[in-house]
């Protein structure tokens, strides 16, 4: 083995050993993500977060027509198409809580080390289960019972103002740590 060789081997572990926080322990930047696979992971996550909430505004910009409708034909497949708005809006959500995850543990800020990611993690699974069992139910329950007897907007402004407070976290990161990031 040559001098450059193993003098680049001695650094290379010097350097590990340095950013163990004891010896013996992992590293944490061995947990990291490198810089292409944390790019593509952050695509995947603003695309599927704007995906997002593009369906929440259709959803919403619909349940608004539904209610002011006098056409009961239109306001029924407004109502339909807000229900099965579901079949994209879940995925979407799924798609941005998996990217998010990834960017949280591969990344220095953490799944739990940030009271904004923790926020996030929170709007996330707030939104996917509202849009599982509220809107859905809401949407089922106006064409039962005639649509346009029940405007909806409730949900679905819920829906935007939340999301677009999760675009804003992401933006200006506040809060600080959590307790767990000073174990």
């Amino acid at each position: 083995m040559s001098t450059t060789a193993t003098t680049a081997t001695a650094a290379a572990r010097t350097a590990a050993i340095t950013r163990s926080s004891s010896p013996g322990q992992p590293s944490r930047a061995t947990n990291r993500l490198s810089r292409r696979a944390r790019n593509v992971a952050l695509t995947a996550h603003i695309l599927s977060a704007a995906g997002w909430f593009g369906v929440a505004v259709l959803v919403a910009a619909a349940a608004f027509t539904a209610g002011s409708t006098h056409d009961s034909a239109f306001a029924h497949a407004l109502y339909h198409a807000i229900g099965d708005s579901i079949w994209v809006s879940v995925p979407m959500g799924l798609i941005a809580l998996a990217t998010g995850v990834l960017l949280g543990v591969g990344t220095k800020w953490g799944l739990l080390r940030h009271w904004w990611v923790v926020a996030k993690l929170g709007i996330n699974l707030a939104v996917v289960a509202t849009d599982l069992i509220v809107v859905r139910a809401v949407a089922e329950s106006a064409l039962a019972s005639g649509a346009g007897s029940r405007p909806l907007y409730d949900g679905p402004i819920a829906h935007c103002v939340v999301l677009g407070i999760a675009t804003v976290l992401s933006v200006f990161k506040p809060g600080g740590r959590t307790p767990f990031a000073r174990r």
